[in-house]
């Protein structure tokens, strides 16, 4: 009898763990059909940008788009101007996720100059 039993829980679990996954497919196709209407306007948008990128290098030959990912030194120089000389760990916080902590430590050693206290400035060329 208790042998009986125990198939019998198995196939109900095998049966539980196919409809939860049938489930999760299920899901994971109705995500998939939300997703499409944002990359239709996605490749649009995309497609208005370039056009106008394409314009704007017609009149101004030399012009280049500025980048979407700030890059590290201006970033840092930024908080430094603003808040005046900081320590490491002070512009690490406000950096926040933006770049790593090695990203930020590189940046500092060749852009930046560090007084005796550990706090960094402007370098001065």
């Amino acid at each position: 009898m208790k042998n009986a039993s125990k198939k019998t829980g198995n196939n109900n679990a095998a049966a539980t763990l196919a409809d939860i996954n049938a489930q999760i497919e299920a899901l994971k196709q109705k995500r998939i059909g939300l997703a499409q209407p944002l990359k239709d306007r996605y490749a649009e948008i995309r497609g208005e940008l370039l056009t106008t990128e394409t314009q704007i290098r017609d009149l101004d030959p030399n012009w280049k788009p500025t980048p979407l990912k700030p890059k590290a030194q201006d970033k840092i120089g930024e908080i430094i101007a603003a808040n005046g000389t900081m320590t490491e760990a002070a512009i690490l916080a406000a950096v926040g996720d933006l770049f790593t902590k090695y990203k930020v430590r590189q940046t500092l050693k060749k852009h930046f100059t560090a007084d005796a206290a550990g706090k960094y400035s402007v370098k001065v060329a």
